[in-house]
This record gives structure tokens, sequence and C-alpha cells, in this order.
């Protein structure tokens, strides 16, 4: 039985990670601030601890982060849990003895040639992808980081990071008319079990290196609300309000050809937002407001 290390077992990837591994037949540890995980773990924390309880794991999966915004105080945030917490992956994943980190990356590290980085975290996630990579090479520990794009789950759990999918889910449901923004920026929405079978079969296969993990199909909001409206049925109407700052653009690389090689497919977006429908979790999608 292969024994899998999970940092950050109670976020949304790490908590549906952890089904997906037992259910293949795992032994899974959780590792985090939770009273309940097996190694008490604080990414956040002023110095580097390298004293852990006695467990051994074959892979290590880190699929926790802080999601801190572009202001002084978020990108210090992002830096000192992102960044700095990968010293504090390493040496967890040193004393553990596995052979291979499978890293929960993002797409917002992704940039064209020349261009900066779309926000503090994607820079401080591509930041933490350096020191994995450099520090685990030196112990001879295999990396590999799966870059994903907006990933939902049909629980509700992707509201607090995805707040305009949120939204237009919980408008589209309840059949409200919803007042969008102007644009057609695209978006790329990968669903949660998209992205722990990603994972799974990465480490696997012994993948190495970064891979972008987005959809084949992108959206835009727009086009995500249409597409809501159709499944829920609930009459409404998607209204643009030419007086919004319109959405801004962002960048989605296409998907790594390697993912192909796995296996990976992708969940239709009308599949996923049928499955919030049916999944008996839909009502956790409340009405709010994005500013």
């Amino acid at each position: 039985m292969q024994r899998a290390l999970v940092v950050g077992p109670g976020s949304m990837v790490g908590s549906r990670l952890s089904e997906h591994l037992r259910a293949r037949g795992w032994q899974v540890i959780g590792a985090g601030r939770s009273g309940d995980c097996e190694v008490p773990l604080e990414l956040g924390c002023d110095s580097l601890c390298t004293e852990f309880p006695a467990v051994e794991a074959d892979v290590l999966f880190h699929c926790a982060a802080a999601f801190g915004d572009d202001s002084p105080q978020g990108a210090w945030l992002n830096d000192r849990v992102n960044v700095l917490g990968a010293h504090q992956v390493v040496a967890l994943a040193r004393a553990a003895g596995c052979r291979q980190v499978v890293y929960a990356g993002s797409v917002s590290s992704a940039r064209r040639e020349g261009a900066a980085f779309a926000s503090s975290y994607g820079a401080s996630k591509a930041r933490a992808e350096g020191v994995l990579a450099w520090a685990l090479a030196q112990s001879g520990q295999t990396f590999v980081s799966l870059r994903f794009a907006q990933l939902y789950d049909e629980r509700g759990d992707c509201i607090r990071h995805q707040r305009w999918f949120g939204r237009i889910v919980s408008y589209a449901r309840s059949g409200r008319v919803l007042r969008l923004p102007p644009g057609d920026a695209p978006r790329n929405f990968v669903h949660v079990c998209d992205a722990v079978t990603a994972m799974t079969l990465a480490s696997e296969a012994g993948a190495e290196g970064v891979l972008h993990v987005c959809h084949p199909h992108s959206e835009s909001y727009l086009s995500l609300a249409r597409h809501a409206y159709e499944v829920f049925g609930q009459g409404g109407e998607v209204q643009i309000a030419q007086e919004k700052t319109a959405f801004w653009p962002a960048y989605f690389p296409p998907a790594s050809p390697e993912l192909a090689t796995l296996g990976l497919t992708f969940t239709p977006l009308l599949d996923g937002l049928r499955a919030i429908r049916d999944g008996g979790y839909a009502a956790r999608f409340e009405v709010f407001d994005v500013t």
C-alpha cells in the first residue's frame, strides 16, 4: 500500500485528493493546522521546524496555500506562507523519506515572455516552485508542479476563491437577474475531481517539472452564465452592466501534452454545472455580490 502525506488536507483540493487516494487504496496521512491532522504543520510560522512525528510516506502532496490580494499585506502573507512555507514542506518531505513531492500549483504563475505576473499570489506560487525544485534536487527527491486553471466543485467549496463563478451559479439557481460586467476575456474552469486525478496520475507516472492543467475549452463569464441559466432553468436573465469595470484579460497557456499521455480527461463544464444542480449541495451557492 502506497502512503501519501497530504499537506492541507482540509482545503478543497486536499480533501478531495485524500478521498480519491483512499479510494485507490492509498494510506493517507494529513499534515496541517487542524487538530485532526496526524502531523502538526504551520507554513506561516516564524522559524523552520525540522522535528516531526515519526511518519513515513512515499509521496508528499502539497495542497496548502495563502490566497492574499495584491496589497502590501496580502503580498507579504503570500510570500510568508507560499514561499517560505515551501522550505517547511521540504523539511517535512525529507523527514518522512518521501521520494516525490507533487505540488498543487496555479496557472497564475504562468505568463507570456516579458510580461509581469498577474498577481502577488501567482508570483509567490512561482517562487515556491523554484524553492521546491531546487531544494528537493539537493536531496535526490523528485518534484512536479501541476499548475491548475480556475478550480471549481459541486459542493460549493470553490466560492471562497472563485467568487464570480459562485455568484453566477447562485443567481442562476435562484432565477435572479444577474448584472454582469462587460467583456469576453476568456476564463478556464477545471473541476476539482480532474485536478486530483491529475495529481495522482502524475505521481504514479513519476512525472517531473511543471505541467499546465487547463481545460481544452475556455469560457467567458458571460458564456458560463448562459450555461448556468440553461442548466438550472429557474428563470431570470443575464444583463450586461456597461457601467461596471470590464473583466480583465487573463493568460491561460495550452494544457501540457503530458496530460494526454497520463490519460487525463476533463469534465465538460455543462456536466460540472449539472453536478451542482443534482448533487445535493446547490444551496451552498448562496446569493452574494462581488465587488
